[in-house]
């Protein structure tokens, strides 16, 4: 059984490696997929990233 301290972690494991690859993407100056932002932002939340941190993921999903 997964305790809440091991989800904590997978959540900012995954959120991490998401933004990494957002990163690339935007960097590459290619659009971002929906669904990866949305990816992340749940991951972020879960992993209790600060808002203005995920706000700045959001800013490629308001512009879609």
């Amino acid at each position: 059984m997964e305790t809440n301290y091991e989800f904590s972690l997978k959540c900012k494991s995954d959120y991490l490696e998401l933004s990494h690859e957002i990163s690339k993407l935007r960097r590459n100056g290619d659009k971002v997929p929906k669904a990866l932002l949305v990816n992340a932002l749940t991951a972020g939340g879960l992993a209790g990233v600060p808002d203005d941190e995920l706000n700045v993921l959001l800013s490629d999903l308001k512009k879609q």
